[in-house]
């Protein structure tokens, strides 16, 4: 996890329950999740947890004006309009707190960089009580690879937030509608249904651009994370039409389980093609046109 999931979840959480006449019961559960927000949120925190802090603040007001605003009907427009609104308000209020995207990068590298090194650390201990050769150069090898991974979380941080964020608020609406009384809204629907609108791929075009002209300064920087946002978003819609195309075959859960476990055990392969298929998906909607072909007996 990039930031703190309990805070990003239980807020989110606590607004769900909060905002449609909570029942008593849904106030005594909005109660509990927003003391274990709020316990997360004021616990001592440095330069970068006070970053992700304020996301979590950000993210929840943003989801309050969505609610407010009455659009409530179902998860995808509610979600990507709350990560939306929450991103364009942290750009705007970055350079008033004084800090610049180098500074965030920074912060980023030097949290990550510490929990790297302590995991590294608790290997090469264990690894040191059983042949201290070949562990050092495991070892080696590891630090290089975890200096260049921490490097690229960094760079991309912002982009993985939102992408955290927004799995984060599915989360909070598939709970929401397990606890409260009366929800609203749709629930979360299956995998294999997945979709948002197709004039996102403005989007990926948009980051594209920004990434590819060089000397744009934080633009780049920009159009690298955005592109990270959005082609995650395009990966999940190619494994919705997977799971669509299993599910004719498998039907249900088992479904699921076997394109999740095709995209984990072969993502280097599988994770391209699903960026594929899902932007392909835009023009070609593939799950309209499997429900269009007749089943062989």
């Amino acid at each position: 996890m990039i930031i703190d999931p309990i805070a990003l979840v239980a807020a989110p959480l606590a607004v769900c329950l909060a905002v449609p006449r909570p029942s008593r019961r849904d106030v005594i559960w909005m109660g509990g999740l927003a003391g274990l927000a709020a316990l997360g949120l004021t616990a001592p925190s440095d330069g970068f947890e006070r970053l992700a802090h304020g996301w979590v603040v950000l993210l929840t007001g943003s989801l309050v004006i969505v609610f407010v605003l009455g659009r409530r009907r179902s998860f995808v427009p509610v979600g990507l309009t709350a990560v939306a609104g929450a991103a364009v308000a942290a750009a705007l209020l970055l350079p008033l707190t004084g800090r610049s995207w180098g500074e965030v990068v920074w912060l980023a590298e030097r949290h990550f960089g510490a929990l790297m090194r302590q995991m590294i650390g608790a290997f090469a201990a264990l690894a040191a009580t059983t042949n201290g050769a070949a562990a050092a150069t495991t070892i080696g090898t590891l630090d290089a690879y975890a200096a260049g991974l921490v490097r690229v979380i960094s760079h991309l941080f912002a982009g993985l937030v939102l992408l955290q964020s927004l799995a984060s608020i599915a989360l909070a609406w598939a709970l929401y509608h397990r606890i409260a009384r009366e929800p609203k809204g749709e629930p979360l629907g299956p995998l294999a249904a997945f979709r948002f609108n197709d004039h996102l791929i403005w989007g990926v075009s948009g980051s594209l651009l920004l990434l590819v002209f060089p000397h744009l300064g934080w633009l780049n920087a920009l159009g690298g994370n955005l592109l990270v946002f959005f082609g995650g978003l395009y990966v999940l819609r190619g494994v919705a039409v997977f799971s669509a195309v299993t599910a004719g075959r498998l039907g249900g859960p088992l479904a699921v389980f076997v394109a999740t476990f095709i995209a984990l055990l072969l993502w280097p392969v599988s994770a391209p093609a699903a960026l594929a298929v899902g932007l392909t998906d835009t023009l070609m909607d593939w799950r309209r046109r499997l429900a269009r072909t007749p089943q062989q007996p």
